[in-house]
């Protein structure tokens, strides 16, 4: 540099591993494409078997997309967004409306660890059949 000055930068290499991390972080949240509503139900019920529920997911026609976890006494749990939350209907074994769950996680959610969370207890609650391995 001319006249003796010496430059320094003002970031050093870990202040830009840390902005390197955050602007590939934006960039991931901006050109991602976000989940539909039949990605976000197989990974809740992916999330949920693994935690040793049994569910799965199911089409019920009409565009309507299910988590249905099996109740312990036959019948089954269904989720879905059919409201601003997630909420479920639960049924017998002869698929009759026993009653129905309500959470606090927002219907359009993409945040699949929140809605497992959201589901995961209240289903055991409500008598979630739950496997071991």
């Amino acid at each position: 540099m001319p006249n003796g000055v010496r430059w320094t930068p003002l970031l050093n290499r870990r202040d830009n591993e840390i902005l390197e991390t955050f602007n590939m972080g934006i960039e991931r949240a901006e050109f991602e494409p976000a989940l539909n509503e039949d990605e976000i139900v197989d990974a809740v019920a992916e999330a949920l078997t693994g935690l040793g529920l049994t569910a799965s997911s199911q089409d019920t026609g009409g565009g309507i997309h299910c988590v249905v976890i099996e109740h312990k006494d036959g019948g089954e749990i269904a989720w879905g967004t059919a409201d601003v939350t997630w909420g479920a209907s639960i049924t017998d074994e002869h698929g009759e409306y026993v009653s129905s769950i309500e959470t606090s996680c927002p219907s359009d959610s993409q945040n699949i660890a929140q809605i497992v969370e959201a589901i995961k207890g209240l289903s055991l609650a409500a008598g979630a059949a739950v496997f071991s391995s």
